[in-house]
């Protein structure tokens, strides 16, 4: 024997058992119950693995019984080994199974939002499973920090919804990612004399201009926010305003693409909550739009000015509507002989246009090339030329001469 201290490397189960048997504390009738109960778990677990008559099945479920029971006798007697002894006489295996079982089930419902006493029966087997598959070989240090990481979020939600109902926000956030959302708050409060929940892109873009025009405010946390809450938001302040700094007023980034842009060019995603307009389609052009696609759409969503506009951005078209037949075909037959490069599309899309309108006009734009290129004459006298020309460029009224 060395001078260092050997290391016992069984489990605090196997130790605890030797020294209750060695010690008297398992008397031998107390030993043959527990083994009783114990077969019990195991056959229970193994019935959720697979089957209790498969010999594999067993043998995995025996080890994921002692694995369990590891963490919950680690956490009652707290690693000492008498006092581990004397729980598994006086409560039994099943105790210590299931408290691991119940204690893990409630993390695990926990992230997914569910309340864990109102569990159905589908969802306690899918939770059951994982606890028997995925957690005896874990410890109860990995357990304790997944439940303190549990309740931080809880109350990173709880702390969410609340400044969401106090800016008269909407319920669905309750969904959400709860820092970006108490983010987009606390700056809602910063910034707004009259604090109001952003709902619409316009006004997710006016919060960021103020944000780029009174940088300082960031410097400071926001006034207003109830003491209840303070202690969980004001660390995602702290974490996250150097953030905002660097993405919003050290940007050269427009303010149209931060507040409407999508996830592949705007930096915001993920940081703050951008309006739900600013993402989903929609069928119109006016409920989600910035500035910059107002100023150059001017409200239209009429599809033969909209592709104008796009034609006007990707090609570098620079007459002016309304057209003539004859214009019509001088374009056909210069700037619009061929399709542009599909880069050179996307680039102008992504820079100009909410991510929310991308998918409209990206279908708009190639049912017009589509029947550019299906145009059997350009000859403006040709019915299939006119009908072309009507439906998508927006036309002076037709003269005599054009009939």
């Amino acid at each position: 024997m060395t001078p260092l201290a050997h290391r016992d490397a069984r489990t605090l189960f196997e130790r605890a058992w030797s020294h209750g048997i060695r010690t008297g504390l398992i008397t031998a009738q107390r030993r043959e119950a527990l083994l009783v109960e114990g077969t019990r778990a195991i056959r229970k677990i193994a019935d959720i693995l697979g089957t209790e008559h498969l010999r594999g099945d067993l043998e995995r479920a025996l080890r994921s019984m002692l694995g369990l029971m590891n963490i919950h006798l680690e956490r009652v007697s707290g690693g000492d080994v008498e006092q581990a002894a004397r729980s598994l006489v006086e409560n039994g295996l099943l105790f210590h199974t299931r408290g691991a079982s119940r204690a893990i089930k409630r993390v695990l419902a926990s992230v997914d939002q569910r309340d864990p006493d109102a569990l159905d029966p589908e969802a306690q087997r899918h939770y059951e499973t994982i606890v028997v598959t995925e957690w005896p070989g874990r410890s109860l240090a990995y357990l304790l920090a997944r439940e303190r990481g549990a309740r931080e979020e809880l109350a990173l939600r709880q702390a969410a919804q609340a400044l969401v109902r106090g800016l008269g926000g909407p319920s669905g956030l309750n969904e959400s990612e709860p820092v970006p959302v108490i983010m987009t708050a606390l700056l809602v409060h910063a910034y707004q004399p009259r604090p109001t929940w952003p709902r619409d892109v316009r006004s997710f873009e006016a919060l960021l201009a103020a944000v780029r025009k009174s940088p300082a405010r960031l410097g400071r946390f926001p006034q207003g926010i109830l003491p209840a809450h303070r202690e969980v938001v004001e660390p995602v302040w702290t974490a996250n305003a150097a953030l905002v700094r660097a993405n919003v007023v050290d940007s050269l980034l427009p303010l149209h693409v931060l507040a409407a842009g999508g996830p592949d060019v705007n930096p915001l995603h993920g940081h703050l909550e951008l309006p739900d307009d600013a993402l989903e389609e929609v069928d119109g052009h006016a409920v989600a739009t910035t500035t910059h696609w107002e100023k150059l759409t001017r409200g239209t969503s009429d599809e033969a000015r909209l592709v104008l506009i796009l034609l006007q951005g990707v090609v570098g078209i620079a007459d002016k509507p309304p057209f003539s037949l004859k214009a019509v075909a001088g374009l056909l037959k210069t700037a619009l002989r061929e399709k542009p490069a599909n880069r050179l599309f996307q680039d102008w899309l992504t820079a100009n246009v909410p991510h929310r309108l991308q998918p409209d006009m990206t279908e708009l734009w190639e049912a017009f090339w589509e029947e550019r290129e299906a145009l059997s004459s350009e000859d403006p006298a040709s019915d299939d030329f006119k009908h072309f020309a009507r439906t998508w460029f927006p036309m002076r009224a037709p003269r005599s001469a054009e009939k």
